[in-house]
């Protein structure tokens, strides 16, 4: 892992037009010196790496599947179609470092898709693929320092056997790496010599770091990490390190360390501790796990900011000690790997703190369910005795007879001489 790379969906750079239907996305009309609209767009400086892929990781599920011609994007105004020559005049256009060409990926699946269906996934990607191959040149991408990732599916090897075959022959002048979407193909690739060279990223992200080093150790060289989003959501601090610490300095050293730490926890109000100890980053230079309990329970946006802050630099120190032991051999990582197995319990903890507000771009609700935000105002309860104090109010109005109101005059009164209406010469 780089901290100086970015992973973009293009669904994120466009939107589903309601009206003009030829409407240029801004991302493809901003202006930039070196032809980097992705960049520009982005702000970000020349030195970091821009990926662009066609979806987010984790990617919402479309209403419907995809077809021979295009795939669905979830944009900021709904679902999309998006076409293969679309996606292919985007990269040409925003010009990103790392570009995914579009795959036939089945987002969602509930149940292994059948055999037919598998097989005509593979069969979309190689022509897809083959088209971008037909409309890029090899001089354009050099010009452009776009590189080009191909897909390999998760899928098993059998069925796309066809199409990496395709990859490590016909268009492998093209492609300068190689998307994974399900790290267990890997030992297969060594079946084509000519893709192992390629650099691996891997889209079949990792829920944790177990299953970073699972998947450093068959192969994968650079990751999309999702999870770290998810563990700083959940009121989350990271605090595992690599390698794992040595067991003997460890208080006790018969159980598992945890991952990390969940700050919503009692225990953590009054804590003046850091996030994790020994850790250098801001939010454990300058605060303590009180104050993000506080922050957390309090909803403040600062938590989560705190928190990102945190576990991005967790992360980072984390690969610097993998990229550290590879250094010393595959052996010594396989034995660090083992250790850090050892030494840290397999789950990530839950984390008992509130979420922030689920947003449209997490998720697209499917009929039936329930409301993922939770209701901000509510009946006040005392420790969960409202009820109680309600039905016991009412009990007692029940008993009590209010007094009639009679009144003064009768209505022909107001008829005749009108309902609060001022006469000026009885005032004078």
């Amino acid at each position: 892992m780089d901290d100086k790379q970015l992973m973009i969906a293009h669904e994120k750079v466009v939107e589903k037009s309601q009206k003009n239907v030829t409407k240029v996305p801004a991302a493809e009309k901003i202006t930039a010196e070196d032809g980097k609209r992705l960049h520009a767009f982005t702000a970000l400086p020349s030195s970091s790496l821009t990926i662009l892929g066609p979806r987010r990781a984790p990617a919402v599920k479309p209403p419907v599947g995809n077809n021979d011609n295009s795939i669905q994007i979830f944009t900021s105004n709904g679902f999309k179609s998006l076409r293969n020559d679309e996606y292919i005049n985007s990269l040409r256009t925003l010009k990103p470092d790392i570009a995914i060409p579009m795959a036939d990926i089945n987002y969602g699946a509930e149940r292994t898709p059948q055999a037919k269906s598998v097989r005509r996934m593979c069969e979309r990607t190689e022509e897809w693929m083959g088209e971008l191959y037909r409309s890029v040149e090899l001089d354009e991408l050099r010009s452009s320092s776009t590189s080009i990732f191909a897909p390999v599916l998760p899928a098993p090897y059998p069925m796309q056997w066809e199409y990496l075959t395709s990859l490590s022959g016909d268009l492998l002048d093209k492609v300068s790496g190689l998307a994974i979407y399900d790290a267990d193909i890997l030992p297969d690739l060594t079946n084509h010599p000519t893709l192992t060279p390629l650099p691996r990223l891997s889209l079949d992200s990792p829920s944790d770091p177990h299953e970073i080093l699972r998947q450093i150790s068959l192969g994968i060289d650079t990751f999309t990490l999702p999870f770290i989003n998810a563990t700083s959501d959940a009121g989350i601090a990271m605090t595992f390190t690599f390698p794992a610490p040595d067991p003997t300095t460890s208080t006790d050293s018969t159980s598992p360390l945890p991952l990390g730490t969940d700050l919503a926890l009692p225990e953590n109000m009054v804590s003046l501790h850091p996030l994790a100890e020994g850790c250098s980053c801001y939010a454990c230079t300058q605060h303590h796990r009180a104050y993000l309990n506080h922050l957390l329970n309090a909803k403040e946006m600062l938590a989560w900011v705190l928190l990102q802050i945190h576990n991005h630099h967790v992360v980072a120190e984390f690969f610097a000690g993998v990229r550290a032991s590879l250094a010393e051999g595959a052996a010594q990582f396989e034995e660090d790997r083992r250790a850090f197995s050892r030494a840290y319990e397999v789950d990530m903890p839950a984390g008992m703190g509130t979420r922030p507000r689920a947003r449209g771009y997490h998720f697209k609700a499917e009929f039936g369910d329930g409301k993922r935000n939770a209701p901000a105002w509510g009946h006040l309860e005392v420790q969960g005795q409202g009820a109680e104090q309600r039905a016991e109010g009412e009990g007692l109005q029940g008993g009590v007879e209010e007094t009639p109101v009679v009144p003064d005059v009768d209505a022909a009164v107001f008829v005749r001489e009108g309902f609060a209406d001022i006469d000026i010469n009885k005032v004078a």
